[in-house]
């Protein structure tokens, strides 16, 4: 089970284009919807949301700490707004769930091993999926899903979603016969195959002589 992160949060009262004073002072205006309760409207430290975000915690349940609530909210990020030219984060929402509550999630992938076809054959491993789609009960949400590439032992050879052994009680949303994991030939093994392929090709005979009238 991924542990809970708790961000602490405090109540918003500047609404609209005011906000862009929040963002000035570093912070970020945010929103926390669901579970039949009315929206609510927080303001949450950049710094502070910036740190839960570098330290991968992003995808896990949040614990939502108001001054002077006994219990803080459970919650997963539900959207996080970039402004399009710094990409810096301008709102946030999050959306309240119960533990116990199965959801779906996208939980990001960590590659493990070394693939016998990139060591032994010069191949190289390409990622093709980083995130499966899963179903879960919100509190046995997990940080990543481990994914063994040692299986990959020859160029070509692929690992699908469905390979990939998941937690107890999970369920795969993401196309089991989606590719997560591949290892291709490199340009250089390309081209040398196909030098080989052309120096192996038959030379046509010469052409008969054309007869004298």
């Amino acid at each position: 089970m991924a542990q809970q992160t708790e961000l602490a949060i405090s109540p918003r009262e500047v609404m609209g284009k005011a906000t862009k004073r929040l963002r000035k002072a570093g912070i970020i205006p945010a929103n926390i919807f669901g579970h039949h309760e009315e929206p609510q409207a927080v303001q949450i430290d950049a710094i502070a949301f910036d740190q839960l975000v570098r330290g991968h915690h992003a995808t896990n349940i949040i614990a939502l700490r108001l001054p002077g609530d006994a219990a803080p909210q459970t919650a997963l990020i539900r959207h996080v707004q970039h402004d399009p030219r710094s990409g810096k984060v301008i709102h946030v929402d999050f959306f309240r769930v119960s533990l116990n509550e199965r959801i779906t999630s996208k939980i990001p992938l960590r590659f493990a091993g070394e693939a016998p076809a990139v060591k032994n054959e010069g191949g190289v491993l390409l990622h093709l999926l980083d995130a499966l789609e899963i179903e879960c009960e919100a509190k046995d949400l997990v940080e990543y899903i481990e994914v063994d590439v040692t299986p990959l032992t020859e160029i070509d050879a692929i690992i699908h979603a469905g390979d990939v052994k998941l937690p107890e009680n999970y369920t795969l949303l993401t196309d089991p016969k989606e590719g997560i994991a591949k290892v291709a030939a490199t340009r250089a093994e390309i081209a040398e195959e196909a030098e080989a392929t052309e120096g192996g090709a038959a030379t046509p005979a010469p052409a008969a002589p054309t007869p004298e009238a």
